[in-house]
């Protein structure tokens, strides 16, 4: 009976060391499977560059730096001009186009002669002008004389009251003629001294520019129809749609700065001197006018421009935005690693080594990390920078060719898959 005892306690130790040395090796290929899947998430993470294709695309090194940046709010719009800084120029009277002075793109002055309309009924105007002015004449005279005889209890007070109604009729007919005459530019002194003039001059009422013309020799003009516009682009001024959620960050004062896509990338700043009190519909926005500070030739109203609201300035960490490559939401830098890699020389080959020091020196690899970040605001090609990990002090990051590393990370993952 004790036999059989000791035959099962060693049949129960043998099977409990088989099975510990099962679970053992079990545990070291699971520990191995992981520090192989982690090892190769790692290695998928770097690109390994040599010194002549380093050379080749010139890279940069930079570290993060801390920087003021410009926080503000981004806003899209057009150049406008207020309305006394634009004009519609029509005659009031119809006639022939006579002469023609200007064509677009001219700069004329306030005054200056554009065009000239000749019409028949522009000199009888002139001629009703001079018949009313000498009966107005007249009947001054007689209404003079039956002022006196009626003061002296002379004359009859019923005559005096028809000839002071018929003064005051003519003169008004001569004044309303007068103001129409003024109104067409003409000089009424040289026209009560016979000079009747034949055409009437049509001028431009601001400084600016021509920006259409209508009409050309020989063309009946209407009565009323435009003919001109003259926009007076130096007054040009920047005008912003906010939307409604954001208004509450906008005064009057701040600064905008903004880009035209006729200019390039060059920036130009204005200065908010009114915000609208009213709403637009579909979309719901509110119009900011903003006065341009840096005046540019190029600028024309109808431009469409975009612009960010300086509302602060913050000091935070920066990179170039080159330097930045972004994959779906995701944005990377490559870091440069403190080692480098050169390429492993076969066992027998050793004895070749110092022959072939020169092609391995060229061979020698620099290896970059991608690492993730986030980032923020931008402004002046700076980008804020978040690291979701710290860095080695005085880390060097490619600042140019970003998306070159990216490319050559793509060729090694493709040749690691095959």
């Amino acid at each position: 009976m004790m036999i059989k005892n000791i035959k099962l306690i060693t049949i129960i130790l043998v099977v409990g060391l088989l099975v510990t040395a099962c679970n053992s090796s079990s545990g070291k290929k699971d520990t191995q499977v992981v520090e192989s899947e982690e090892a190769h998430n790692e290695e998928e993470n770097v690109v390994l560059l040599t010194k002549k294709q380093i050379e080749a695309i010139d890279l940069k090194f930079i570290n993060i730096e801390k920087r003021n940046i410009t926080k503000g709010l981004n806003v899209t719009g057009m150049l406008e001009l207020a309305p006394q800084d634009k004009a519609d120029i029509s005659p009031i009277l119809g006639g022939v186009v006579n002469k023609l002075y200007v064509f677009e793109g001219d700069v004329v002055k306030k005054g200056q002669v554009l065009l000239t309309l000749s019409n028949p009924d522009f000199i009888q105007l002139q001629q009703d002008y001079v018949t009313n002015l000498h009966d107005l004449e007249f009947k001054e005279q007689e209404y003079k004389r039956q002022k006196r005889l009626y003061e002296e209890k002379v004359g009859s007070g019923r005559e005096f009251q028809k000839v002071t109604s018929e003064y005051r009729t003519s003169k008004s007919i001569v004044e309303a003629l007068k103001v129409k005459l003024h109104m067409l530019g003409l000089n009424t002194s040289k026209i009560e001294r016979g000079i009747i003039f034949e055409t009437m001059n049509i001028v431009s009422p601001i400084n600016g520019i021509i920006s259409l013309v209508e009409t050309n020799i020989g063309a009946y003009v209407e009565p009323l129809s435009k003919v001109f516009e003259i926009v007076d682009n130096d007054m040009v001024h920047a005008d912003f749609k906010v939307y409604e959620k954001d208004i509450s960050k906008v005064k009057i004062g701040q600064k905008i700065i903004f880009t035209t896509s006729s200019l390039g990338d060059l920036e130009l700043e204005s200065e908010i001197y009114a915000i609208s009190p009213a709403f637009e519909e579909n979309p719901k926005a509110a119009h900011i006018h903003s006065k341009i500070k840096t005046k540019n030739k190029v600028l024309t109203s109808g431009m469409y421009i975009q612009g960010k609201i300086i509302a602060d300035n913050v000091l935070t960490n920066v990179l170039p935005e080159q330097s930045i490559v972004r994959e779906g939401e995701q944005s990377f830098i490559f870091v440069k690693s403190m080692d480098d890699h050169s390429n492993e020389v076969p066992a027998d080959e050793h004895e070749d080594e110092e022959a072939d020091d020169h092609v391995h020196e060229d061979e020698t690899k620099i290896e970059f990390k991608k690492v993730q970040i986030i980032t923020g605001i931008s402004s002046d090609n700076f980008v804020e920078v978040k690291l979701l990990d710290s860095l080695p002090k005085n880390a060097q990051i490619a600042a140019n060719g970003a998306y070159y590393l990216l490319a050559e990370m793509g060729k090694g993952e493709t040749e690691h898959s095959h």
